[in-house]
């Protein structure tokens, strides 16, 4: 009340940053395949984040360790997003799924109609059918699998007329090929012999 200055006093107020920025992703992926390729090309929304102060962009690592703009293998790939604000706060990692889905059947392929004539003194011929050959954009389980019309093996002779192979198999994902047939056509130009 005399007039007499204080030595001024100094306070200092300090604000710290402890809210985590948040993440979110564009969510569940699901694919199929590309045709003939056992995978698919996926063009992936970028996570983005939100936070009290300041944040970039998050970065997103993929299970397998490609790169996000690789082909994704059929099965689940998960992506990790992560991104820390300006203040050095890491955001809570947000994962996302990329599920690609096989659905492309094998192809068979027969050697075609097979033509023959009876063997000699038989009613009948022995035939050596090719295995049919399947194709798939992953991997075939196995070789296709013949079933004749009569029920008989393969390698049974075959009978005067038209005998139907029914091909089968079957992808590594349990998609299966369209049944492929192939003819076997049996003719009998032995004329009788008369005693």
């Amino acid at each position: 009340i005399n007039g007499n200055p204080a030595i001024a006093a100094i306070q200092t107020v300090t604000v710290t940053d402890n809210q985590a920025p948040v993440i979110t992703t564009s969510g569940l992926i699901t694919a199929n395949t590309d045709l003939d390729e056992c995978g698919a090309t996926i063009v992936v929304t970028p996570a983005t984040a939100t936070d009290n102060c300041v944040v970039g962009s998050p970065v997103g690592i993929r299970s397998d360790g490609l790169l996000l703009s690789d082909p994704y293998p059929v099965g689940v790939t998960t992506i990790t997003w992560n991104v820390m604000d300006i203040y050095g706060n890491p955001a809570i990692a947000a994962t996302q799924t990329v599920t690609i889905t096989d659905n492309q059947a094998p192809v068979i392929t027969t050697s075609g109609l097979i033509t023959a004539n009876t063997d000699l003194d038989e009613c009948g011929a022995t035939i050596v059918v090719p295995p049919a050959t399947a194709t798939d954009n992953c991997a075939v389980l196995g070789v296709p699998s013949g079933t004749r019309s009569d029920g008989l093996l393969l390698s049974d002779p075959y009978p005067v007329g038209v005998t139907t192979i029914t091909w089968n198999v079957m992808d590594i994902h349990g998609n299966p090929a369209i049944a492929a047939t192939q003819i076997v056509s049996v003719t009998d130009n032995h004329a009788p012999v008369i005693t």
